[in-house]
């Protein structure tokens, strides 16, 4: 028993270091492609994130296939449109994870309206799905919708994931397009409740570290977040204020996450990293490997592609 116990966490050891050497190769290339100026342009893009990303994109095809191919095989600036194809994916792949498992506790920080912690429970009978957010008028809504359907088994918490109350041990902590800094604080909670399971899909790279700035491109993209910028400048300065979508906690001086990065890079160059990353797959794909590198020095075997995570230790 005890030999056993020694070979699996060498196991884990080997495949955290691997994770480690595949996500730095990638970090370190497509840092590269930023210095040298290789964004913003669909050719440049591509074949950047060809050249860097090819192994673990393959890695997660491997393990986990069926990824909807058309035509996000990475990130991309129209994947707001398929976001929904890319959540009912991961969806399955949860449900895939913890199907004949012995019940527990799943976690949905963030999860605003509480759709996908609804469903996620409906399809989890024998799991407790509990949904928290900062703000419990949209679960409230959500739930007098005439054709909502609240299994017995959901529950909705209020709850700052940012200073986070709800405590326990979550089989598994699952995020949808949490914005910016909402998605790394849904990792620290995995982290700091010693989940087994993290799946998560990013979103809004551009705002992490509390930033609100976006590098003009002709692009429609750009364009569209420009003006939702300058609509919602002060509404965005005011939940600041507040402490939604910002904490003193995630603030640009926290960036990059992992100690990885940091040797390659420091928070001037992420936060422009960010400011680009509404025109640029590599750009957010960059923030997304940081956090890749800051869950595999936390013990996690990580996967990664198309702004989705999926951890496990």
């Amino acid at each position: 028993m005890f030999s056993q116990k020694i070979i699996r966490e060498s196991l884990t050891i080997s495949k955290v270091k691997g994770n480690l050497e595949e996500g730095l190769r990638a970090f370190a290339g497509l840092l590269g492609e930023f210095r040298a100026g290789n964004i913003g342009q669909d050719g440049a893009e591509k074949g950047g994130l060809k050249r860097h990303l090819g192994e673990l994109s393959r890695r997660w095809d491997e393990k986990f296939p069926g990824l909807p191919e058309e035509p996000f095989a990475y990130s991309s600036s129209t994947g707001i449109s398929r976001s929904g194809r890319q959540d009912e994916y991961l969806k399955r792949i949860i449900v895939g994870l913890l199907e004949g498992c012995q019940g527990g506790m799943i976690m949905n920080p963030v999860c605003v309206w509480g759709r996908h912690s609804r469903d996620l429970a409906r399809r989890l009978a024998g799991f407790t799905v509990i949904g928290t957010d900062i703000n419990p008028r949209f679960d409230w809504f959500y739930n007098r919708l005439p054709r909502s359907r609240t299994p017995s088994n959901y529950e909705f918490k209020k709850d700052d994931i940012f200073n986070p109350k709800v405590q326990g041990e979550p089989s598994a902590v699952v995020s949808f397009g949490a914005c910016g800094s909402l998605s790394d604080a849904a990792m620290d909670y995995a982290i700091g409740s010693h989940c087994p399971f993290l799946v998560c899909r990013a979103c809004c790279h551009v705002v992490i570290g509390g930033n609100i700035d976006i590098v003009k491109r002709p692009d429609f993209s750009n364009r569209f977040f420009r003006l939702q910028k300058f609509i919602f400048a002060k509404r965005l300065v005011k939940l600041r204020e507040k402490g939604h979508y910002f904490s003193p906690r995630y603030s640009a001086e926290h960036y990059p996450r992992s100690e990885t990065a940091k040797r390659l890079t420091n928070s001037k160059e992420l936060i422009e990293v960010a400011r680009n990353a509404i025109s640029s797959d590599i750009c957010r794909t960059i923030i997304d490997l940081d956090r890749y590198l800051y869950l595999a020095e936390n013990g996690y075997n990580v996967w990664y592609k198309a702004e989705m995570f999926i951890a496990a230790r």
